[in-house]
């Protein structure tokens, strides 16, 4: 299997302190990685070094081979990488349609009729496509942020990235975004989630990686993460996770 993203020894400081330490993780194309760790561990500071969100210092990484920090525009990495926020990130004044299409036109020069068709087969796919004419604020928040998926899946991106896609979201609304993210690791995609549902890492992850004060401390299959982490760190991590 090729390696569609490799993150190589990299380390990043906002000001003095640091939030990434020496971070090394490879991951092959069709693979669902799965970070979890405590708050302010830097598993969100590091997806969004992926999608050149946030600079790093040291290290390097690569996207399908090419190197992150050689690349002087944005738009080309963000063709390839897709990115789910927690919070939706919609743009408020364009209809659902427009703010999946607008992408595919701008950055990826689709002729609009033909953005707009596979638009509503991504929203179809995600199960809203009867939506497709309200605007972000007509939507539950659950709805909104199938649609941020559909969006960020409309640039047909080599890897999709998801930052706690749930945690904004009321309970009865996590579950529909889930469906709609094994569907997508079913279909095969590429996915690097960071994540608090820890019943989404077993079923769905290839690998779950755990990462604490900068550092990526472990990185095994799910069976063997949850049954017998190699770490006391993470073992305390997972007993307090499994008490909520």
């Amino acid at each position: 299997m090729t390696d569609i993203l490799q993150i190589q020894g990299v380390s990043k400081w906002f000001g003095s302190l640091q939030v990434l330490k020496n971070v090394n993780l490879n991951v092959a194309a069709g693979q669902k990685i799965v970070v979890i760790g405590p708050s302010g561990s830097g598993k969100s500071t590091l997806i969004r070094c992926v999608n050149k969100l946030e600079a790093f210092q040291q290290g390097e990484i690569y996207v399908g081979g090419q190197a992150l920090s050689g690349v002087r525009r944005m738009e080309a990495v963000r063709r390839d990488v897709g990115m789910v926020f927690q919070q939706f990130n919609l743009f408020p004044h364009l209809s659902i349609l427009k703010n999946v299409t607008l992408g595919p036109i701008k950055l990826r020069g689709l002729p609009a009729p033909e953005a707009e068709q596979r638009a509503l087969e991504l929203l179809a796919r995600v199960g809203i496509e009867e939506q497709a004419g309200k605007y972000p604020a007509q939507l539950s928040g659950g709805q909104q942020q199938r649609v941020a998926i559909a969006r960020a899946l409309a640039m047909d991106p080599k890897v999709m990235l998801f930052d706690e896609p749930t945690s904004a979201l009321d309970p009865e609304m996590v579950g529909e975004v889930l469906d709609v993210m094994r569907d997508l690791a079913r279909g095969g995609m590429t996915m690097i989630v960071v994540t608090h549902e820890m019943g989404f890492a077993r079923e769905v992850a290839d690998r779950v990686v755990f990462m604490d004060k900068g550092e990526l401390l472990e990185d095994a299959p799910p069976a063997e993460f949850f049954a017998a982490p190699r770490l006391e760190r993470t073992r305390t991590f997972l007993q307090r996770v499994a008490h909520h």
